[in-house]
């Protein structure tokens, strides 16, 4: 076909489809079309929307939740959470009796232990076993969040004590439930934390410290063991040191590690009544020795009663280099021996002190604690002193106050030996024993006169000494007179004496000065 022919074809079409076009008139109207458009566009948009919140919401919380819940694991404080909330509720209980290390329960770790302190000297104990050297041992203490009021930092509804102990007793950690530990708690739980240096058993004790029954309510514990990367070797030693006996002597003294605070004891003895005016006293006080090896030239600090509270009384402490120590083993004078250092210290005047002294040479220097005591010493029976008798006594007397008095008596009979003297006094000779007569006193007495009158002679009485043959019975012991513990922390510095001995003093003398 031609393209003049195509142009007639068209042209013969387009003009009935003017004319149907204009036999229409303006329908549809344009805001018809656009209406129907915005209908058309919202229905497919809601759709759409619906369709993609129906598809993304589940992907979209899920990866939210997850990204919550992995910082909540990081930083569990972060978003409000603490241990407390995440513990059930008390699942196994306390078996009494485990008022003592044999009888504590075992903790099964994360699950809560229920008990009850009962009275102000229950005693609640528990046990767990570490498992690797430095792991911690998280502690969670709560009571029911029922109880009006609760809040354990004020001490409602009670106070309770935990103490952490390893096997041999030595208290680890100490904790009050008023007093919050290092990990958040809520007002019904605390927690609090200790780490565990070496392998073995941990026991856990609860006991009240308010002594009301406000302590009655129950308490859950729950324990938890946590590993952590830290590599610490913990060496076997004691928290103190102790003396041992007998080390009553120069050659038997306890050696001291520097630092270490040792303790001690001075013993009651009731072996010696030493006579004391008109009685007789028991002779109190031992000597304990101690003996510390210097490389010398340094600085010693004694720090006395310093650990914890003495015995109260008066102490007496003495620092000897080992020639004098020696000699006073060997039993010289105490009155020809010269000391380092001595001093007494009264500990119901000063509970503490501290003292220094300076070691020149090396070598070993000993220290000796006494601590004096005099009780009286109650008799149990009385006898007349004797000078012949093989028990240095004879027959029997008694004192109307003391231990030892002078009494009446016949002290003609040398066999007996009875330690006597002799005192004027007013007797009737013949009746009282030991009453005579004493001659020419006054002058002419015991004579008849010119008239036949005789003038009695003045009298005197022999008086015998009545002393305590055997002593024993109830010592009643004075208000603060007791067997007197005692510590002492004896440090060696390793610092010197003095200056002048120092490199620094040499090296200040060897600076310029302007006025040299």
């Amino acid at each position: 076909m031609t393209v003049f022919a195509r142009t007639l074809i068209g042209a013969s079409l387009a003009l009935p489809l003017a004319a149907n076009a204009e036999s229409l008139g303006n329908y549809p109207s344009d805001a018809t079309c656009e209406d129907a458009r915005n209908q058309s566009y919202a229905e497919g948009f809601a759709a759409g929307d619906e369709n993609g919140y129906n598809r993304g919401y589940p992907i979209g919380f899920g990866d939210g939740a997850a990204a919550q819940v992995a910082a909540c694991v990081a930083d569990p404080q972060g978003c409000g959470i603490t241990l407390a909330s995440c513990i059930p509720d008390a699942s196994y209980g306390e078996t009494e009796p485990n008022d003592n290390f044999i009888t504590a329960d075992p903790l099964t770790l994360g699950a809560p232990f229920w008990g009850q302190n009962y009275g102000a000297a229950d005693q609640d104990w528990f046990y767990t076993e570490t498992s690797a050297p430095n792991q911690n041992l998280i502690v969670n203490f709560s009571v029911p969040d029922w109880i009006e009021g609760v809040n354990l930092v004020t001490g409602v509804p009670a106070i309770w004590n935990l103490s952490v102990r390893d096997a041999a007793g030595n208290v680890f950690a100490n904790f009050n439930t008023n007093v919050l530990g290092a990990v958040e708690s809520t007002p019904n739980a605390v927690t609090y934390n200790v780490t565990l240096g070496l392998v073995g058993t941990y026991y856990i004790m609860i006991k009240p410290v308010t002594g009301d029954e406000s302590t009655a309510y129950t308490y859950s514990l729950t324990a938890f063991l946590q590993t952590p990367d830290f590599n610490n070797n913990q060496p076997i030693v004691g928290f103190y040191d102790s003396e041992i006996e007998p080390n009553d002597v120069p050659s038997r003294a306890n050696p001291l590690a520097t630092g270490v605070s040792m303790y001690g004891l001075i013993n009651l003895t009731f072996n010696t009544p030493l006579e004391s005016e008109d009685t007789f006293v028991w002779g109190q006080g031992e000597n304990d020795w101690y003996v510390y090896n210097t490389t010398g030239n340094e600085i010693i600090t004694l720090g006395f009663c310093a650990k914890e509270k003495c015995g109260p009384g008066n102490w007496f402490i003495e620092v000897y280099d080992q020639a004098m120590a020696q000699r006073w083993e060997a039993g010289e004078s105490r009155n020809t021996l010269t000391p380092l250092m001595a001093f007494n210290t009264d500990t119901v005047e000063d509970p503490s002190a501290t003292y220094r002294i300076g070691l020149k040479d090396p070598g070993y220097y000993f220290m000796r604690v006494n601590h004096k005591r005099l009780f009286d010493a109650p008799c149990l029976l009385n006898q007349f002193v004797s000078t012949t008798s093989e028990t240095g006594f004879t027959g029997f007397c008694e004192c109307a106050e003391g231990n030892s008095c002078y009494i009446p008596a016949d002290c003609a009979d040398e066999e007996l030996g009875l330690l006597c003297n002799s005192v004027p006094t007013d007797c009737v000779v013949g009746i009282e024993p030991g009453c005579d007569y004493i001659e020419n006193v006054p002058p002419g007495c015991g004579v008849p006169d010119e008239e036949g009158n005789v003038e009695p002679c003045d009298t005197y009485q022999t008086q015998a000494r009545c002393a305590c043959s055997q002593f024993g019975g109830v010592v009643q012991i004075p208000e603060n007179e007791y067997s007197s513990p005692y510590n002492f922390t004896w440090h060696g510095t390793k610092l010197p004496p003095n200056t002048l001995d120092t490199d620094a003093y040499e090296d200040y003398l060897n600076r310029p000065s302007p006025y040299n």
